[in-house]
């Protein structure tokens, strides 16, 4: 008898949490943990519950959806003081310790674990379809295997490097689309983790503004090398930034019929702002693009044209009044952003060096390491990269890598025009706002980002089917 109570009272208690964890206030709740974690230095805390809570979804959960959350926010959990980058001059030592790493390897072990039983489940069930996705997904796994097969510059850190990379791509994208279930609130949910990110970016890049010493310079500037993050620096903002915009194009669609959809079109310029202020040039090009496509989706699907309007009209006059008073900080910032800005700060030299290094292999590819290393803010374990998606993909996998990655795209492609939902256009604006950055950078490549693109692609693919209504 008392077994039995026992049993119901943890039945009761996971029921609970899995209420908890598919409510569209979850993820608040993840940037309320990850930005305490964060000031507290308290990595290993947000480590365990991200590892504890993504396995509670992938085996107890019956929508996936929720794990987006957690995806994100891996991209800004490791802290100032326990970094281990150079930024800042004082790299921590706090991930090589044994201690970190056996927590880090268990989390990592339970995690897949649970994912990989998941999505065995699911096969079982018959959930897993295998769509030209799938397959177009698994052979670009392949090439990122075989990177560098038969370079004389080939290393055993490449197909380490590749076997990371196919895992977050396929591994990530068969637990997700087996799992998800896509419906309304699917999409809530996921705008809903973009616009949580957004404000705990938002939170963390105001106390730097207003604390960091070298940030501004004695003559009233801004000197963007000085904004950096435990997780990253100011590309990785903007691009996490970027890819929330279409979070608030989207709300302001959904309830257009009522006048406070509005403030999702205030929100918009807000984070077209934020992406300003974090100097990021890829971000501030690439962030205009995705504006202007979010801002005109929202001025032909919103009913409220005049409202839309004089709204972008304010925004621009704020923008123009903004630029003369405060002249001299705009000046001093555009000559820092347009400094190396026609060679990309180097990035010609890359692609010419991606291009040899394609001519020297060009079937697989001279790898993602390569021997020469200039000083970079990073992790060894993430390579120094092209920072373009194409021209990392012919130098590093060569013609396999490059031909399998543009069937995987064509292939999304024709998968949204299948059937071009307001949900999936979303989606599809998010993900094309990741592509569009990583051509200047190499985002997808990154790992943490890779997962969010992997599970947004299953996301986007899965909804092809058609919506459910059996959601928590």
């Amino acid at each position: 008898m008392k077994q039995n109570s026992a049993t119901l009272a943890l039945k009761s208690a996971a029921d609970c949490m899995e209420r908890v964890i598919s409510s569209l206030f979850f993820p608040f709740i993840v940037a309320a943990v990850t930005l305490l974690c964060y000031y507290l230095a308290l990595d290993m805390v947000i480590i365990w519950f991200m590892a504890l809570v993504g396995s509670f979804i992938f085996l107890y959960c019956r929508d996936t959806s929720p794990l987006l959350a957690i995806f994100l926010f891996m991209n800004i959990m490791i802290s100032m003081k326990n970094s281990p980058t150079l930024i800042g001059g004082h790299p921590s030592d706090y991930y090589f310790r044994t201690a970190s790493l056996v927590q880090i390897g268990l989390c990592v072990a339970v995690f897949a674990l649970s994912g990989i039983l998941r999505a065995v489940r699911e096969a079982r069930r018959g959930n897993l379809k295998l769509s030209p996705v799938f397959w177009g997904m698994c052979v670009f796994a392949a090439s990122l295997l075989c990177n560098s097969l038969f370079s004389d510059s080939y290393s055993p850190m490449n197909t380490i490097f590749g076997f990371f990379l196919a895992f977050l791509f396929f591994g990530v994208y068969v637990f997700c689309a087996s799992s998800v279930k896509v419906g309304q609130k699917t999409y809530d949910r996921v705008a809903l983790s973009f616009i949580a990110m957004a404000a705990c970016m938002a939170i963390e890049l105001a106390v730097a503004y207003a604390t960091y010493e070298g940030l501004w310079t004695d003559d009233g500037g801004l000197d963007r090398v000085q904004l950096y993050f435990g997780w990253g620096m100011y590309n990785t903002m903007g691009m996490l930034i970027v890819i929330s915009m279409p979070s608030a194009a989207y709300f302001a669609i959904k309830y257009g019929q009522r006048k406070w959809s509005c403030l999702f079109t205030v929100l918009l310029a807000a984070l077209m702002g934020i992406t300003l202020a974090t100097l990021s040039r890829q971000s501030m090009m690439f962030g205009a693009v995705v504006f202007v496509i979010c801002a005109v989706w929202i001025f032909v699907k919103n009913p409220h044209k005049w409202l839309n309007g004089g709204i972008y009209a304010a925004i621009i006059a704020v923008g123009i009044v903004f630029a003369i008073i405060k002249r001299d900080l705009v000046a001093d910032v555009l000559h820092g952003l347009l400094n190396n800005f026609f060679d990309g700060s180097g990035r010609i030299d890359l692609y010419y060096t991606a291009f040899d290094e394609f001519l020297s292999n060009p079937v697989f590819g001279t790898g993602f390491y390569r021997p020469e290393k200039d000083e970079f803010i990073g992790l060894d374990l993430i390579p120094h990269m092209y920072h373009c998606t194409f021209f990392q993909l012919i130098g590093s996998g060569g013609l396999f890598a490059l031909v399998a990655y543009v069937v995987h795209r064509v292939q999304t492609v024709v998968s949204y025009l299948r059937r071009p939902t307001h949900g999936r256009s979303f989606i599809a604006l998010t993900i094309l706002a990741l592509l569009l950055l990583s051509l200047l950078d190499n985002h997808i490549f990154y790992l943490l980002p890779t997962l969010v693109y992997s599970c947004l692609t299953a996301i986007l693919v899965k909804g092809e089917e058609g919506e459910c209504d059996d959601q928590n």
